[in-house]
């Protein structure tokens, strides 16, 4: 599965060697990325504003609405924040005609914000931006959604913190694998990469590291790459275990990485079949071996509904009608 930061949403058709071989360094700083000093967290201005960006972060979307409908926004400023997190509440309760027609007039209005003298403009931007593109996604218009995406990178690499800049990034990488090229969608990961790097240590960085080498093994896999693929997958399975062991959340981190796993080598036997049968076989041997590895995995870890169904569907491919450990 492709992921997006922070959590998983994009599902595709394809969810490394015995010893664990350091990753391929072509995967290094990505020398194209503008890396511009992190700027200040984007706050607004005191009052229903500020309010209504702590019940948008709380999910409480109707008391947006309630707050913000009936303010009367005076200043440029005020008026960009209250179209951003009015239209952001609409869009999570499916009120799409009053979204659009708010994140549309923020683009409009702030689409000349300069960066480098306007920053607090340009970051309402880019998040309008951001929740255009998601939208366009969600209805599968890939093209209008990877356009979106583009513009809000342009500004979030400026003016973004690197958890913005990173998930900006991993926008673009699942628009392009969605649209099938593979080969944009590496060159966003490789920019990902660099950018994951620079986060301090800890969970978050372990995070954004094993999201990028998932979606890095899933894009080398669609480009045949198998071994780099391969390679890969070990690391963020590698990293996965110092996540789940440090956060002691229920996540299942290495469980979804063994899953990777087999997706790669399933993927690699199904190609080499069509040359060689024989060849093939120990691929398939391989992706079974993940597969319940995952599985066994799952359940001693206990892991949920509805992630347990969905793995043991994913996996059934590798290890047949019963794929128990």
């Amino acid at each position: 599965m492709k992921v997006v930061w922070p959590a998983a949403r994009i599902f595709t058709l394809l969810l490394f060697l015995e010893a664990c071989e350091p990753v391929n360094q072509d995967y290094a700083a990505y020398p194209s990325l503008d890396v511009s000093p992190l700027p200040e967290a984007a706050v607004p201005p005191a009052g229903a504003l500020q309010d209504g960006a702590k019940y948008l972060e709380a999910g409480q979307f109707k008391d947006v609405i309630k707050i913000l409908s009936p303010m009367q926004a005076v200043t440029p400023m005020e008026k960009a924040w209250h179209r951003l997190l009015l239209g952001q509440a609409y869009f999570e309760i499916g009120a799409t005609e009053k979204a659009l027609r708010l994140l549309l007039a923020n683009y409009e209005e702030l689409r000349d914000a300069r960066p480098a003298t306007e920053p607090d403009r340009s970051r309402i931007l880019a998040r309008s931006l951001k929740k255009l593109g998601a939208y366009y996604r969600d209805i599968q218009d890939y093209e209008k959604a990877y356009t979106y995406h583009q513009l809000q990178w342009l500004y979030m690499r400026r003016v973004g913190s690197l958890a913005d800049r990173f998930d900006a990034l991993i926008s673009l990488d699942v628009d392009a694998a969605l649209l099938r090229n593979y080969f944009a969608s590496e060159q966003w990961l490789r920019e990902a990469l660099l950018v994951a790097q620079q986060m301090p240590e800890g969970l978050d960085r372990q995070r954004s590291l094993i999201i990028v080498w998932n979606n890095v093994a899933i894009s080398l896999t669609e480009l045949l790459r198998f071994q780099e693929a391969d390679a890969a997958a070990r690391e963020s399975r590698r990293i996965s275990q110092l996540y789940d062991s440090a956060s002691g959340k229920k996540e299942f981190r290495e469980i979804w990485a063994l899953a990777q796993e087999a997706e790669v080598y399933g993927a690699w036997a199904r190609f080499t079949e069509a040359k060689n049968p024989a060849e093939s076989q120990p691929l398939h041997a391989k992706a079974r071996g993940f597969a319940l590895e995952a599985l066994t995995l799952a359940e001693q870890q206990s892991m949920t509904e509805p992630g347990r169904a969905k793995l043991e569907q994913a996996m059934r491919r590798y290890c047949g009608q019963s794929c128990r450990p």
